[in-house]
């Protein structure tokens, strides 16, 4: 495999606006050629050994294995947080999620939103540009109608709205149907990861005469934990977050292994109808996920590899996520890529493959020469802020605030971040000036509740959602035995 060294990523510690995304289209499209399609696949909290490719064990993924042996494989690619929403923000704008006001979740249950109209939107710009979209999977960004897929440009949507639902019954965390099909309320029978990729499938076979840009959240590998023969968790009248800590070792990894297998069973599908059509060498297919696994499949199953941290730590096993890029004939096969990238960078690449570049500002940068031609990134920090916890990645080295105290970290000496350096003497100055440009970033970035966070200092979490669950559940309670799990009814002494 053809490897791009890693780039120095260091920089002056000053802070400055997003610049604007390249202000042409790059060289990728010639004048005759089509506008490309694009299917951005976003698996949910899947850790960087989500993959076989990325060194996962106990799964077996070999169309996502196969687009990675045959286009790029981007092994030093970062989450824009370490949790769901603010990624997706990301993801949506270009922008750190910061600038939106956001470092938390968007709740089902509230009226907050990301607005299409106060901030960028890529699906709104790819539909200006004459695309067919389309929005398959959990949206998270708003439940709210001036929120919803239909408000930010998506064609379609088939999904749902909340930050996850259970994988048979469709009930989310407010024990609601939540289910959508072509933007209406409604309910469909089956496996929520299978619906999901013949859904793609569909809207490709019927949208193959216009350029499309699919957007593909997927709500797998997230709990609840369930295969596609798994009996429902929540019910009309049960609910549970999740129950993935009680499972023994062998039902996390049989759970894991069936979940993550339908999704990859669905790029199989997808690809099988891109080369039906004719349509493989016009298609960008981008894969990555939005955060680090969570900790209990750290424990039974590393996902997050060697990597130390999970889901909502700013440690590489919460923020350094699996990613890949292929383009038949467009990227060359084999590639190694790790120079460091962001979430947010994909947005004014799609969008200046559209054609066009967004008119907005964007704190992403575009990937398209790296990606096609192999030209190195121009140097920039990259940053993090999630609740009271602060991140910066300058060069090999990072900073991380958990706690009142910094922590720094060697990169290239130091991957698996075991040794804090932040207390040698040698290190304070760049302690210091690594501190102070990531207070900088947060001040000149942070809007609302961002801003208002002391870093640092955790403070307890207070979500808009209120339930009286004892009262719904009724005194039942699931628990798992030898003969598996079972909702307990108590008895009527």
């Amino acid at each position: 495999m053809r490897t791009l060294s890693l780039l120095s990523l260091a920089l002056s510690s000053g802070v400055t606006a997003p610049a604007m995304a390249e202000n042409s289209a790059p060289q990728a499209l010639g004048e005759s050629q089509r506008q490309p399609n694009i299917i951005l696949i976003l698996a949910d909290d899947l850790g960087y050994a989500g993959l076989s490719s990325f060194g996962g064990e106990g799964i077996a993924t070999p169309h996502l294995d196969a687009l990675v042996e045959q286009g790029a494989k981007l092994t030093n690619f970062y989450a824009t947080s370490t949790v769901c929403t603010p990624t997706r923000v990301g993801l949506m704008t270009g922008l750190y999620p910061q600038r939106t006001g956001l470092d938390h979740l968007y709740h089902h249950c509230a009226p907050e939103g990301l607005s299409p109209t106060e901030y960028p939107s890529l699906s709104l710009h790819m539909k200006a540009q004459g695309y067919r979209t389309g929005v398959f999977g959990k949206w998270h960004l708003g439940s709210a109608p001036e929120y919803q897929p239909k408000a930010q440009g998506f064609d379609d949507f088939v999904g749902f709205l909340d930050g996850n639902i259970d994988y048979i019954s469709k009930l989310n965390t407010e024990s609601e149907v939540d289910w959508y099909v072509h933007h209406e309320h409604g309910f469909q029978e089956g496996y929520v990861t299978d619906l999901l990729n013949q859904a793609v499938v569909d809207f490709i076979e019927r949208e193959q005469d216009k350029p499309f840009f699919i957007y593909l959240p997927h709500a797998a590998p997230h709990v609840p934990l369930q295969g596609p023969g798994d009996k429902p968790l929540r019910t009309d009248d049960f609910y549970v977050y999740t129950v993935q800590g009680q499972f023994p070792k062998a039902e996390y990894m049989r759970r894991y292994r069936e979940i993550v297998g339908s999704m990859d069973d669905g790029v199989g599908m997808m690809m099988a109808k891109l080369r039906e059509l004719g349509l493989e060498q016009d298609t960008l297919i981008i894969f990555t996920s939005d955060n680090g696994g969570e900790r209990t499949g750290v424990r039974h199953g590393r996902v997050n590899g060697e990597h130390r941290g999970h889901k909502n730590t700013f440690y590489e096993g919460g923020l350094k996520v699996p990613a890949l890029a292929y383009w038949k004939g467009r990227i060359e096969p084999g590639q190694v890529v790790d120079t460091p990238m962001i979430t947010h960078d994909l947005t004014p690449t799609i969008a200046n493959l559209s054609g066009a570049p967004m008119e907005a500002a964007l704190d992403g940068v575009d990937l398209t020469d790296l990606l096609l031609h192999g030209k190195a990134l121009a140097e920039r920090p990259l940053y993090w802020q999630h609740t009271h916890k602060l991140a910066m990645r300058e060069g090999d080295w990072k900073l991380v605030y958990h706690r009142p105290q910094p922590e720094l970290y060697h990169l290239a000496s130091d991957p698996l971040e075991r040794h804090d350096r932040a207390g040698e003497p040698g290190q304070q100055a760049r302690l210091k000036a690594m501190s102070e440009a990531a207070l900088n970033w947060r001040a000149e970035t942070a809007v609302g509740i961002p801003a208002q966070r002391v870093i640092g200092e955790h403070q307890p979490y207070q979500g808009p959602c209120k339930r009286d669950l004892d009262a719904f559940n009724q005194g039942k309670r699931y628990r798992w035995t030898d003969a598996g799990g079972v909702i307990e009814v108590p008895s009527a002494d």
